[in-house]
C-alpha cells in the first residue's frame, strides 16, 4: 500500500510517497511511512515540480535548513562534512532571490552498449516568501513522527566568529513580510540580537587585582574593599557584590568529581569546536570550571596566542553573568589543547602537578 504525505503552504507544497515497513501503525490510525520512493516540491509559478528519491530529499532537508540558518542569523555557516557531493545547493542571487539548484543522482547505469542520456540540472529562482514556505514545509515534515521517523536534522548554534559584514537581517527579511506572520518576524529579529555586555559600576578608588570574572583569567581593576556594605545598585549588574575576602578560591581535588567535570568539559568543546584552517600550532589554555560544569574563566598559557582565542569555542562557552554565583566558589583547572589536526586534549592540572 502506497502512502502519501502532503505538507502544504500558500507558495510551496511538499509531497512524499512511500511504503510502510511491516505492519507498523499508530494509535491515531495513520500508518508510518518508512521507505521513501519519491519526493516532490511544487512552487507557485513553476508548472513542473522538482522530484527525486531518498538521496535528493535528504540533501534538500540539510541544505535548505543550513541556508535558512545562515540567512536569518547573518552568519556564514561552515560547509557540513558529508561523504558524497550534495544533490541540492542554495545561494543568493540578484534581486533578493534565492537559486535552488538540483543535480541528478549518480545512480543510473547504462543497459548494454547504449549509454543513458545525462539528466539535466534543474534550477529554480525562489522569492524569500517561497523560501520561507519551503522551510516551513520541511519543519512540518520533521515534526511528523510517522513519516521517515529515523531521519532527523542536527543543527548547531553558529559562533559569532563566522560573522561577515553584510545586509542587516531586517532588510533581508522585509520582502517576506507579506507571507510571514508578525509573530515569526519578531522571533527572527530576537534571534539575531547580540548578547548585551554586562559591566560593573565604576568606583573612583581602583586598584589592580587578579580575578576570575570577565573573559579570561587576567588582571583587572576592581573597587578597593571597604568596611561599608556594598550598595543595592551593585547587585543589579548580574554579578554578586564584591566581598572584602579576595582570597584564592578552593580547588576541587576529589578524583571522581574531577573526572566528571573533565568529561563535561570535553563534551562541550568537542560539540562546539570547528577547527580553523589558519591554526598551524597547538593552542593551549588553562580553563577553570565550576562544580556545576560552567566554564568561568580561561587563559592562554602562551601569551602570544591571545589573538587566536577567537578561533576556539571558549569565548562562546564562557559563563555569561545572568545571575548570582557564589564568591570564591571551588574550581577545577584543566589544560586544554586545540591541535591543528582537529583533535582535542583535556587534562586536569591538579593531576598533572601531582605526577
Amino acid at each position: 500500500m502506497t502512502i502519501e504525505r502532503q505538507y502544504s503552504l500558500p507558495n510551496c507544497k511538499l509531497i512524499l510517497q512511500g511504503l510502510p515497513q511491516g505492519t507498523d501503525g499508530k494509535s491515531d490510525g495513520r500508518a508510518s511511512l518508512n521507505l521513501l520512493m519519491n519526493a516532490e516540491c511544487h512552487f507557485v509559478g513553476y508548472p513542473q515540480p522538482i522530484t527525486g528519491g531518498r538521496e535528493f530529499f535528504e540533501s534538500l532537508v540539510r541544505q535548505v535548513s543550513r541556508y535558512a540558518q545562515g540567512f536569518l542569523s547573518g552568519l556564514t555557516p561552515p560547509e557540513p562534512h558529508h561523504p558524497k557531493p550534495e544533490l541540492v545547493e542554495l545561494h543568493p542571487i540578484a534581486g533578493d532571490l534565492h537559486q535552488l539548484t538540483v543535480y541528478p543522482a549518480q545512480e543510473q547505469e547504462s543497459s548494454g552498449d547504449a549509454p543513458l542520456p545525462s539528466p539535466a540540472i534543474v534550477k529554480v529562482d525562489l522569492t524569500t516568501v517561497q523560501l520561507f514556505d519551503l522551510v516551513e514545509a520541511i519543519d512540518q515534515f520533521l515534526a511528523d513522527s510517522q513519516t521517515l521517523p529515523e531521519l532527523s536534522l542536527q543543527l548547531k548554534p553558529l559562533s559569532k566568529r563566522y560573522l561577515k559584514p553584510e545586509q542587516p537581517v531586517a532588510q533581508r527579511v522585509m520582502p517576506a513580510a507579506i507571507g510571514v506572520s508578525s509573530l515569526a518576524l519578531t522571533a527572527l529579529a530576537l534571534f539575531a540580537l547580540p548578547i548585551p555586555d554586562v559591566k560593573r559600576p565604576q568606583d573612583p578608588k581602583l586598584q589592580p587585582v587578579e580575578t576570575r570574572h570577565g573573559s579570561s583569567l587576567q588582571t583587572e581593576t576592581v573597587p578597593t574593599p571597604t568596611a561599608t556594605p556594598p550598595s543595592a545598585s551593585s547587585s543589579t549588574t548580574g554579578e554578586p557584590p564584591l566581598s572584602a575576602n579576595l582570597s584564592s578560591p578552593e580547588t576541587i581535588s576529589d578524583p571522581e568529581e574531577l573526572n566528571n567535570l573533565k568529561a563535561q568539559l570535553d563534551e562541550k568543546l568537542v560539540k562546539a569546536w570547528i577547527p580553523a584552517t589558519d591554526v598551524k600550532v597547538p593552542l593551549v589554555y588553562r580553563v577553570s570550571v565550576a562544580k556545576d560544569g560552567a566554564i568561568v574563566g580561561y587563559k592562554p598559557l602562551n601569551p602570544s596566542q591571545e589573538q587566536a582565542t577567537e578561533q576556539t569555542p571558549l569565548p562562546d562557552l564562557l559563563y555569561k553573568p545572568v545571575g548570582n554565583r557564589p564568591q570564591n566558589e571551588p574550581l577545577a583547572d584543566f589544560q586544554v589543547t586545540f591541535n591543528p589536526d582537529g583533535s582535542l586534549e583535556v587534562q586536569s592540572l591538579s593531576v598533572m602537578n601531582n605526577q
